[in-house]
């Protein structure tokens, strides 16, 4: 079977090859808790590259947000509750700004528009 992620070979019947696992194990294991700087350290420990990282952060499975636009939700929720905010940011919302970003969209909007690519 081939990885999801990579489309490498897997295994007979796994659907995730080794070092694609490592790096989903290292997102699980620290996602929010560590910033960018600590990830990367955590990736390197492992011994990933940085290819390998930006195939699995950035694989879109079932048209669901990437890993990538999860970690972004994470981080962009803790600092907002570090600001005294309630951090409100889901990967969904996330995956809708990237790909309004892909579109071409200008990303900026006025206060009661409807954000591009969004339906109310």
């Amino acid at each position: 079977m081939r990885c999801i992620y990579c489309h490498e070979r897997a295994g007979l019947i796994r659907k995730v090859c080794d070092s694609c696992g490592k790096v989903i194990a290292v997102v699980e294991h620290a996602g929010g808790d560590v910033g960018m700087a600590g990830l990367v350290d955590l990736f390197m420990a492992e011994g990933l590259t940085r290819e390998r990282v930006d195939v699995v952060l950035d694989a879109q499975i079932d048209g669901q947000p990437t890993l990538r636009d999860r970690l972004t939700a994470n981080m962009a929720n803790a600092l907002m509750r570090g600001l005294g905010m309630p951090g409100r940011q889901s990967p969904e919302d996330v995956k809708k700004v990237r790909e309004a970003m892909k579109s071409g969209g200008a990303g900026t909007w006025v206060k009661g528009e409807t954000p591009p690519g969004w339906a109310r």
